[in-house]
């Protein structure tokens, strides 16, 4: 493994531990250095700010390997995807409180959606709304998932995921009916 590999790798798990122990708030780049035994130039040389950082995990320990398994159903990739935050819940759930720009929470919803996009592009690939309705699933799924891991994720992601799959398509459902029916009055 190259050596600039070897530093993030060492940057990432001084960070992972330092939020399993206090806020993410509260870390400052001397602590993570301090606690790998670097300087804050090599901290830097890597990464902007330990929001970068966080970000970076997050990228190679998962997003990367999603990427390879985008052939599977949508359902499948969310699963995974809540498998791997719950596997890592003391580390998301830190970096999820975390509010504005450069977080975590904004990061995940850059990432999701162009994968969402491209999972959906069958489906809206003649519609002017399609990066809506991108953005809407996007959206709903970062603060479903947000909200399950603040709450301290009390199911397990294999229930979790089947009780949002039982709610869209109850609500998909329910509108369709309405469609319906409107439709065939008028």
């Amino acid at each position: 493994m190259a050596d600039s590999q070897l530093t993030k790798r060492a940057l990432s798990a001084a960070m992972k531990e330092l939020m399993a122990e206090r806020p993410m708030e509260k870390i400052r780049i001397g602590d993570i250095v301090e606690r790998c035994n670097m300087n804050r130039q090599s901290f830097y040389y890597h990464f902007k700010d330990k929001y970068d950082l966080v970000n970076w995990i997050f990228y190679t320990e998962f997003f990367a390997d999603i990427q390879r398994s985008f052939h599977r159903p949508g359902w499948e990739l969310i699963e995974k995807m809540c498998q791997f935050f719950y596997e890592n819940r003391t580390f998301y759930t830190n970096a999820l409180q975390v509010k504005g720009q450069n977080s975590f929470s904004e990061y995940f919803h850059e990432v999701m959606h162009p994968l969402i996009m491209a999972h959906f592009s069958d489906i809206y690939a003649e519609d002017e709304n399609r990066d809506f309705y991108a953005t809407f699933l996007t959206d709903s799924i970062r603060v479903a998932i947000t909200r399950w891991l603040l709450e301290g994720a009390k199911w397990p992601p294999e229930e979790f995921v089947r009780l949002m799959k039982t709610a869209v398509t109850g609500v998909n459902l329910v509108l369709t009916a309405e469609q319906a029916d409107d439709q065939s009055s008028n």
